[in-house]
């Protein structure tokens, strides 16, 4: 007996197709050139439109504004010229209807240099691509149209790298309209100073001093350091970079090195920022409390030599004075280079010490030895072992222990 099979048809071949079918044919939608679009939806910022052929549009709501009042809503049509496209979407604008005084553009219009020519007369920025080297500069296409971008205006200073910007997108401000646009001219100078400049206002506006601060280090000189805190400089001065004594600045920073910084000062009205970076460090006159007391001796390392003396660090950070005439017994000099030189190692005393004021005197002479405790001492002795009698041993010490001699008539 045989068995009868239903053959099962494989429905999903038809079912794209089905699904293709019901859906619009393709349309390539270009950068630069004008389509229609219906509002699906208005945000904050930007108006959202369908543009057909699966495509979404965006366009910016401040274009769509009269006399502060919207004049698009959910459902209307307008008619966009396509400037961009970034992350899926399509970026639209619709200035070119007020550019050519109508509701629409003439066939003999070009889009794209009817909106060159408005971006021209209002100063309106516009987006484009780097798309090779020129002699002098560079190639930019904005929708679609060839304009040239001298190497002075693709940065906001002096470009060392041309190849770099080569296929990279930029908004770009046009200079020159001219020749009914065939002879074009952008830059990004301006604009980049003008976007340097807001980003500078709303930097003062944070700051405040007591702030820990990102930064990167943009040039580096003998007494300090410029420092980028975010669209502002600052200058970390080289007595501010460490406690210990830093020669330049040359010698512990490098430009591009990125560091966290602390706002010591601000002059709003001079736009100056004093930075510190040992501001952020432990400072060692704390750890040096316990271990710097009067009378200690120290090996130290001679930094810098004045007339009246020697700046000696015992620690890093920790600096005394040794004055001139703590030089040493039976010493007479004028100058302390006359027996010390900088980097010298030399065996000090301390003298005295304030740690409120950070302050340590230091002294290479010998320390005189008083003996009048060991005097007294032994004086003590003797009395508890001889009766007092002039001429007895403890005669003769306190006649020393007083200072009056040594001896007896």
């Amino acid at each position: 007996m045989t068995e009868n099979k239903t053959a099962v048809p494989n429905n999903e071949g038809s079912f794209a197709d089905l699904l293709n079918a019901s859906m619009p044919a393709t349309v390539r939608i270009k950068v630069g050139e004008v389509t229609e679009g219906k509002v699906i939806s208005i945000g904050k910022e930007n108006i959202f439109l369908d543009l057909g052929a699966r495509a979404e549009g965006m366009l910016d709501r401040e274009e769509c504004m009269h006399q502060g009042q919207l004049t698009l809503r959910e459902g209307d049509a307008v008619q966009v010229l396509v400037s961009a496209f970034r992350e899926g979407i399509f970026h639209c604008t619709s200035r070119l209807r007020q550019a050519s005084g109508s509701e629409g553009w003439q066939a003999k219009d070009s889009p794209a240099r009817l909106l060159l020519r408005e971006a021209f007369s209002k100063g309106l920025p516009v987006e484009g691509k780097v798309k090779s080297m020129q002699k002098g500069g560079f190639e930019i296409l904005i929708l679609g149209q060839k304009s040239f971008c001298p190497i002075s205006q693709i940065e906001k200073n002096y470009c060392q790298s041309p190849e770099i910007h080569l296929d990279k997108t930029y908004t770009f401000q046009v200079m020159q309209y001219e020749e009914e646009g065939r002879n074009i001219v952008v830059g990004r100078k301006e604009l980049l100073q003008g976007e340097e400049q807001e980003r500078s206002q709303q930097r003062w506006q944070e700051l405040e001093v007591g702030q820990v601060l990102d930064g990167t280090v943009t040039s580096v000189h003998d007494y300090g350091a410029f420092v980028d805190i975010g669209g502002v400089e600052g200058l970390l001065h080289v007595s501010e970079i460490a406690y210990q004594t830093t020669p330049n600045a040359q010698a512990a920073l490098s430009v591009g090195q990125k560091l966290g910084v602390a706002v010591i000062k601000l002059d709003r009205e001079a736009k100056k920022i004093s930075l510190s970076l040992k501001a952020l460090q432990a400072d060692p006159w704390i750890a040096a409390a316990e271990k710097v007391a009067v009378g200690r001796e120290f090996q130290g390392v001679i930094l810098r030599l004045k007339t009246f003396g020697a700046f000696v660090e015992l620690f890093p950070g920790v600096v005394g004075l040794l004055h001139v005439s703590q030089l040493g017994a039976n010493r007479r000099i004028s100058h302390p280079k006359e027996i010390l030189a900088v980097g010298q190692t030399v065996n000090v005393r301390v003298l005295s010490v304030n740690l409120e004021q950070k302050t340590i005197s230091l002294t290479m002479e010998e320390a005189t030895v008083d003996y009048r405790d060991e005097l007294a001492q032994l004086k003590k002795k003797q009395e508890e072992g001889l009766n007092s009698k002039d001429g007895t041993m403890a005669a003769l010490l306190d006649s020393a222990i007083a200072g009056k001699g040594d001896s007896a008539d």
